[in-house]
């Protein structure tokens, strides 16, 4: 994961707009990037880096709710604030409903858009941290053979080393030598972690 740090993407077609927001946020201690169009930021945006979007709903070309649509096509994961008229009320609680974080009236109280920003990009960090952790748990399920995947599993199970043998039709002698060859892949050391690891995987859609 990029280790820079969070970023807030101001995407307004107002140039006056973006500069102050963007001023008063950098005076706030957030790092700024600002897009006049939305096609700049899905094609220029480095979009590892964690943070939110702040987006307006009314843009030419590709609107917010647009945006919205292609981002979530994308699967990219940086949570949005909007910033809308008060006759774009519908649209926004629209926007909400299709996982938008907020939205609020243009112009916006600069701490309370502060306030969100930095709910949002809280949110992002964890999601993505979540995100990391369960690659790792499938990198390493996906480490074991096929043969000790059906171990791991039937040991979570609760069956013991004579019953896999039985139910695998091996010795006693090959079930043990699996069955410490997957605990050593998956760094646990007893059949309620291993039960546990795989809680954890299916938990992510994993398994």
């Amino acid at each position: 994961m990029n280790k820079k740090g969070p970023k807030v993407r101001l995407i307004d077609d107002d140039p006056t707009v973006l500069a102050a927001q963007s001023t008063f946020l950098r005076w706030a201690g957030l790092e700024v990037v600002c897009y006049s169009r939305a096609a700049d930021f899905l094609s220029k945006d480095d979009l590892e880096i964690d943070g939110c979007a702040v987006v307006d709903i009314r843009m030419p070309n590709m609107t917010g709710l647009e945006l919205q649509d292609e981002m979530l096509k994308r699967n990219i994961d940086l949570p949005i604030i909007f910033l809308s008229a008060h006759g774009d009320i519908d649209m926004a609680v629209k926007a909400v409903q299709k996982g938008a974080k907020t939205f609020l009236t243009k112009p916006p109280d600069l701490e309370r858009l502060v306030e969100e920003i930095k709910e949002a990009i809280a949110i992002n960090i964890d999601l993505r941290k979540k995100k990391e952790f369960g690659r790792s748990l499938k990198k390493q399920w996906n480490a074991l053979t096929e043969t000790e995947k059906e171990i791991a599993s039937l040991v979570a199970k609760g069956l013991t080393n004579q019953g896999i043998s039985e139910v695998q039709e091996v010795s006693e002698k090959t079930v043990r030598s699996q069955r410490a060859a997957v605990y050593e892949k998956l760094d646990v050391k007893n059949a309620a972690e291993l039960a546990g690891f795989i809680n954890e995987l299916k938990s992510f859609g994993s398994l």
